[in-house]
């Protein structure tokens, strides 16, 4: 799926049993933790949601 090119929108992705939190427009994704955010500097800014995990598997 390809993502909005809009800063308002945001997309919330589970990859084994982490919940990742993106804002659309950017290169930057936090881990959903509780309270205890943990950010991530992506390489580039994803074009599609498979780019978008992709790019968050190489973190963990």
């Amino acid at each position: 799926m390809t993502l909005l090119r809009n800063p308002k929108c945001y997309t919330d992705v589970c990859i084994d049993g982490k919940w990742y939190h993106y804002d659309h427009c950017g290169t930057q994704v936090y881990m959903l933790k509780g309270g205890a955010e943990a950010f991530f500097e992506l390489d580039s800014e994803p074009v599609t949601e498979n780019e978008l995990i992709e790019q968050i598997k190489q973190f963990g």
